[in-house]
């Protein structure tokens, strides 16, 4: 199939494959050979076996970006598609946009870092920019899937917003959809029934706090009522405990 320095669209060096994604699915960090910049290419196969709404995500995905204009979330530069005959016998899809330098919230946690309050707050701020941007845009544009991992601690400092293959623009929502997106622990129930609206994205904001200041992931935590329940877990201000208890 796809292997490090394959050349693709004549343009797109594959470097190193990245992630634990999906079958038929593929990220990579590729070279822009006419900018020699590093980009990040997602790829989708088309294959007999995929939903015809994961290619719809995708391409949605692909339609956001591009439509997006945010310096904490990457930035889109191409969307194209590849001939069976180059992708084992399937048409294969590609998305490409800016590379951010950096680490994960989630490798960082896995690595066994403990966030204090002071960086949970000042995450907590460069996400709800993020989300201040997208819910403003006419008609809204919600993540639907915010969560460590997909949270990029750059090398600048600041977070960035990445992922937006589960992104949904509020005015294409028609009464219920069936399609199942979001992460168990991270999303709100109203999100798994199809009925996403710009709260659910401060509910998985909330969420991911919860796993950084506890250091355990949502799914993990007691449960009553549909809520997390981790106030004894941590000693963190009122202001902050507070707050993301009444979000989430």
């Amino acid at each position: 199939m796809f292997k490090a320095k394959d050349i693709l669209q004549q343009n797109y060096q594959l470097q190193e494959q990245l992630g634990r994604t999906a079958v038929g699915h593929q990220t990579w960090l590729a070279i822009d050979l006419k900018s020699n910049e590093q980009v990040i290419l997602k790829l989708l196969a088309f294959s007999p076996q995929m939903q015809w709404e994961e290619l719809k995500l995708f391409e949605r995905e692909a339609q956001v970006l591009e439509s997006l204009n945010h310096p904490r979330i990457p930035r889109y530069r191409d969307y194209f598609d590849l001939d069976k005959n180059l992708g084992g016998g399937v048409p294969w899809f590609a998305l490409v946009q800016d590379y951010i330098p950096g680490s994960s919230v989630q490798e960082l946690l896995e690595k066994g870092k403990r966030f204090t309050e002071k960086e949970v707050r000042f995450i907590a701020k460069e996400i709800l920019e993020i989300l201040i941007y997208l819910h403003q845009l006419n008609p809204p544009v919600l993540h639907r899937d915010i969560k460590p991992s997909n949270l990029i601690l750059g090398e600048d400092d600041r977070i960035y917003l990445v992922d937006f293959g589960a992104v949904q623009a509020q005015a294409a929502v028609t009464g219920v959809t069936f399609t199942i997106v979001g992460t168990s622990g991270y999303a709100p129930l109203e999100q798994f029934w199809g009925r996403a609206v710009p709260a659910s994205d401060l509910y998985a904001l909330g969420a991911t706090l919860i796993h950084l200041l506890t250091g355990i992931a949502p799914a993990d935590l007691p449960q009553k009522d549909y809520r997390i329940h981790f106030s004894d877990k941590v000693s963190i201000k009122a202001d902050l405990l507070n707050w993301i208890e009444k979000n989430y």
